[in-house]
């Protein structure tokens, strides 16, 4: 198998004669690079569609849950772990785009509910699509089992770390 740039940096840290295990680093930096580079192919994806990743988060959020009443804009603030004030920018921006409407909401007269307009379904259709195709170019060397394998190594990494927390 060709050498990287980690495998470099590996390499000349144990030329350095400094005895430390930088073994770690063979996967944490591939691990950086690598949502680097799928956060890249993400974003070049949604450009043309004139959408941020937050944009498109929120419209697809919309979409997948299909509260038939429309969702808190608190709940969308949550899913995506940024503060209201952040989510209210965002919805700001995608309802000046006819893409969400805010409706009252009939338990909370104080409240509103967000649900996608018909432009906004057809566009987070049309996103999806675009980063889905994008996600398979960006794994496209790697087959089924390889994929199913990463997706487990990754998520038990993941459920560790964030059941320390």
């Amino acid at each position: 198998m060709p050498k990287d740039s980690i495998d470099q940096m590996v390499d000349e840290w144990t030329a350095h004669g400094t005895g430390l295990d930088v073994s770690a680093l063979q996967v944490i930096g591939r691990l950086f690079r690598c949502a680097g580079h799928g956060q890249a192919a993400v974003v070049g994806a949604l450009r043309p569609l004139g959408l941020s990743y937050g944009d498109f988060d929120v419209l697809n959020t919309l979409r997948r849950r299909a509260d038939p009443g429309g969702t808190h804009p608190r709940a969308l603030a949550e899913t995506a772990l940024i503060t209201s004030g952040a989510m209210t920018a965002r919805l700001d921006r995608l309802e000046r785009g006819g893409l969400v409407a805010r409706d009252p909401d009939p338990a909370d007269r104080r409240a509103v509910r967000i649900r996608l307009t018909e432009a906004g379904t057809e566009l987070a259709e049309k996103a999806l699509d675009a980063v889905l195709a994008a996600d398979e170019e960006f794994l496209a060397p790697l087959g089924a089992d390889q994929r199913e394998t990463l997706a487990a190594l990754l998520k038990e990494l993941l459920l560790h770390t964030e059941s320390a927390r």
